[in-house]
């Protein structure tokens, strides 16, 4: 069996997984949507799974649409066999098509925050300075849907804001490695989220990459002492 995993693979699958040898000409593919689904390494676990079933040739897991597709004899049953491979604490389901695959909503922000979302599935933002906000402290956070860490870092944010005023925050969703977002603005980065953070004259005085709140709050600190 052979395993690929990437960062890169033309935003399209995160992990691809094959047995040794060609695919028999009565091959069937079969595509599975996750719904409600919470991070890719989810997926990532089912595409690991199910290569491992008899009667499964090839399994690749697309992130950005949350769906998996399988090669398989035809006699296999696939929606039935990744269902009893779903691990029993996770809440997200699976349903047969492609088209249907969902991941879960992040949290809403309590009223009168300074929350704005700047830019979905990786469209590409030529200036940031545009959407900084004046006489405020700002966060920049480059996340995806499919990143766990995101959505967690996303979470603390927010109740971190309802504590501390003169706070401002700007969501972009990257879509994933290889847009015109994380084109323009990951060339160095390495993990999602990847955070800056502006002063509130609009100089940028922190790099915050991964779920790291201690050197986000840290940042937030030296932002607001900035002259």
């Amino acid at each position: 069996m052979a395993l690929q995993i990437g960062k890169l693979l033309g935003a399209l699958l995160l992990v691809t997984a094959c047995k040794a040898g060609g695919l028999p000409d009565d091959a069937k593919t079969t595509v599975l949507s996750f719904t409600d689904l919470d991070c890719a390494e989810c997926g990532e676990s089912m595409a690991k799974a199910l290569i491992a079933e008899d009667g499964v040739f090839k399994t690749a897991f697309n992130q950005r649409k949350a769906e998996l597709t399988v090669v398989a004899e035809p006699s296999v049953n696939v929606l039935a066999l990744a269902e009893k491979s779903k691990p029993k604490d996770e809440e997200w389901n699976l349903v047969a098509g492609a088209g249907k695959g969902a991941y879960i909503g992040w949290a809403t922000p309590a009223s009168g925050l300074d929350v704005k979302q700047v830019a979905n599935d990786g469209e590409d933002v030529l200036d940031l300075k545009p959407h900084l906000a004046s006489g405020k402290v700002t966060i920049v956070d480059f996340s995806a849907k499919w990143c766990e860490p995101c959505r967690n870092l996303d979470t603390a944010v927010l109740k971190l804001m309802e504590s501390r005023s003169g706070v401002a925050y700007r969501k972009l969703d990257v879509g994933d490695w290889d847009t015109p977002l994380a084109a323009r603005y990951l060339k160095g980065a390495s993990v999602l989220p990847h955070v800056l953070v502006f002063d509130q004259a609009g100089n940028q005085v922190a790099t915050v990459s991964g779920f790291d709140l201690p050197k986000l709050e840290e940042a937030l600190s030296k932002a607001a002492q900035a002259k």
